[in-house]
């Protein structure tokens, strides 16, 4: 499982991070949002929502569930995407995610790192 506090993005546009301020040394696209849960209440909320999308399956799982890892296939010709995810404690009943999600195959992908995150953080905030 990817280790955030050592985590190097490739010079490849076919990954997104999402990351609380200064959790990575790599250059987050995204900052996470914070959300008010503790850290496991935070990754179950947000492994059920990856969990529920479409060609999804669990790689991994860690620190009791607050680390985890899925891989989701594209529909048309079911190149993997890696998703690496851990629930980050800020203290207080409050957390936030950070999120790699990248490619394994090609270059480029057509923002589609970007959007699945995107999506599953909109729908996790709905949950609030």
């Amino acid at each position: 499982m990817i280790d955030f506090k050592t985590l190097r993005l490739t010079r490849k546009p076919n990954q997104y991070l999402v990351a609380p301020p200064d959790f990575t040394p790599a250059p987050a696209h995204r900052q996470s949002p914070v959300f008010p849960w503790p850290a496991a209440e935070l990754a179950r909320r947000f492994r059920a929502i990856a969990l529920a999308a479409p060609r999804v399956t669990p790689l991994a799982e860690a620190d009791g569930g607050r680390r985890f890892e899925v891989v989701q296939r594209s529909a048309l010709l079911r190149f993997p995407d890696t998703v690496s995810v851990e629930a980050v404690p800020l203290g207080d009943r409050k957390a936030a995610l950070a999120i790699y999600s990248r490619s394994r195959y090609g270059r480029s992908d057509f923002g589609a790192n970007r959007k699945r995150i995107d999506a599953w953080l909109a729908a996790l905030a709905a949950t609030a």
